[in-house]
């Protein structure tokens, strides 16, 4: 072997290396970029949750809520918000169902809706705004057996 062919195989070696390196940390940029955006992506449905629920009734999770009680202006902010709030669900269901989300994050939100579901306002409101609304079919047929569930308690009790 000569000197020029151990130079060149010198550079050869230094060069597969300075690439595994490379691709190593692109690697390794991406994947702290891909957590950078879910984090952001959660952060941001957690602000728009949060500005929903903070234009609610204070007394909206009572068993004895009553749109029929509100005066026409705070009925209509609320039914707008919990429109926001069943359109903020339907977007959540379907980045699951598209795999675009964890299962660990779509629990966490699906107990919320579930739980959301299980008070008067939340029930009574979605079913105002389905007269006039419509959303994803899949998402209609899940929110269905929730308030069916719902049903069931109700006229159990009566």
């Amino acid at each position: 072997m000569t000197t020029a062919d151990c130079i060149q195989s010198i550079g050869i070696i230094v060069a597969i290396i300075g690439l595994t390196i490379t691709i190593f940390n692109n690697r390794k940029q991406l994947k702290i970029f891909n957590e950078q955006l879910k984090l952001n992506f959660f952060s941001d449905y957690t602000k728009r949750y949060q500005e929903i629920v903070l234009n609610f009734p204070e007394n909206i999770n009572q068993q004895d809520f009553d749109y029929r009680n509100l005066s026409d202006e705070i009925r209509n902010k609320t039914l707008r918000y919990m429109r926001v709030y069943f359109d903020l669900c339907s977007e959540e269901y379907d980045l699951y169902r598209a795999g675009y989300i964890s299962d660990r994050v779509w629990n966490n939100w699906k107990e919320g809706i579930e739980f959301a579901f299980s008070k008067k306002a939340f029930y009574d409101a979605w079913n105002i705004i389905k007269m006039d609304t419509i959303y994803y079919p899949e998402f209609t047929k899940w929110i269905k057996t929730i308030v069916k569930e719902k049903d069931e308690i109700i006229n159990t009790k009566r």
